[in-house]
């Protein structure tokens, strides 16, 4: 019993001391506030506008798959070095690409839910006419990356093709001498049987080529522009501004209270 009513004082003193605080220092608290309140604001009002231009993208196929993931995709677009030159200054990068991820942050890349070969793409720059160039920059970036990776993944068939091809020359030229000579013979046969083989062989790597070239990246959701610029966030960022003031105030007046007792 002793001990609640112990524990019971000390919290009306905790109380008790919480409240002289506030009262002694408010004018600072609430003037803290003020500031941010006053700074947020400011800062909306200087803040440069902002102009996205928003798309959707397909991976390119290659043999009925993607010719490069759409999560790949999304953390190769990270990398600094992922953007060429041209890229650069199409999205107003600075020179020497000292820039940080995705573009400085001005890309935005994403997965499509239940979608599993396309990405949605934004980018916010300073106006809608650099906004439409960085994204036929990127656009045309992507397309051309992911042909490069198709032509990585079927490097050696061009050879491979031509080597099936001089094979079938000389075997066709042995097949028609022992047509003439030895006609359903097993040597015939087993002619035939390699012929056929590598005629079904050379008719699949030259499918694969076409097909593998036939269905590049592209863009399913046209590059869209908005005339006006983005809003600001205007709510967040007073009510961040407030917090953050109200946050300084107390963090002050509790310094000069701990100066003044040690005074």
């Amino acid at each position: 019993m002793q001990n609640e009513k112990q524990q019971a004082a000390s919290d009306g003193i905790s109380l008790r001391d919480f409240v002289d605080f506030f009262k002694r220092n408010y004018q600072l608290i609430v003037g803290g506030g003020v500031a941010g309140l006053l700074f947020s604001t400011a800062y909306v009002s200087v803040e440069p506008n902002k102009y996205e231009a928003s798309w959707q993208m397909q991976m390119a196929q290659a043999n009925n798959s993607n010719s490069e993931e759409p999560a790949a995709l999304i953390q190769r677009l990270r990398m600094p070095t992922a953007y060429p030159v041209e890229v650069q200054q199409a999205c107003g990068m600075p020179d020497g690409g000292e820039f940080s991820e995705y573009l400085g942050g001005t890309l935005k890349v994403e997965a499509i839910k239940n979608v599993t070969n396309a990405v949605g793409m934004k980018i916010r720059v300073s106006s809608p006419v650099q906004a439409k160039q960085c994204a036929d920059a990127i656009v045309a970036m992507v397309v051309a990356q992911q042909r490069g990776l198709i032509e990585e993944r079927l490097a050696g068939r061009s050879e491979l093709i031509l080597f099936i091809e001089q094979m079938l020359q000389r075997d066709m030229q042995l097949f028609e001498s022992l047509r003439r000579n030895e006609n359903g013979s097993l040597k015939y046969l087993a002619k035939l049987e390699r012929i056929n083989s590598l005629n079904a062989r050379l008719d699949a790597l030259k499918e694969e080529v076409l097909m593998s070239t036939q269905h590049p990246a592209k863009v399913t959701v046209p590059i869209f522009v908005p005339s006006k610029p983005v809003p600001h966030r205007l709510g967040l960022l007073l009510l961040l501004g407030v917090s953050l003031g109200l946050m300084l105030g107390v963090l002050y007046a509790l310094g000069r209270d701990g100066w003044r007792r040690a005074a």
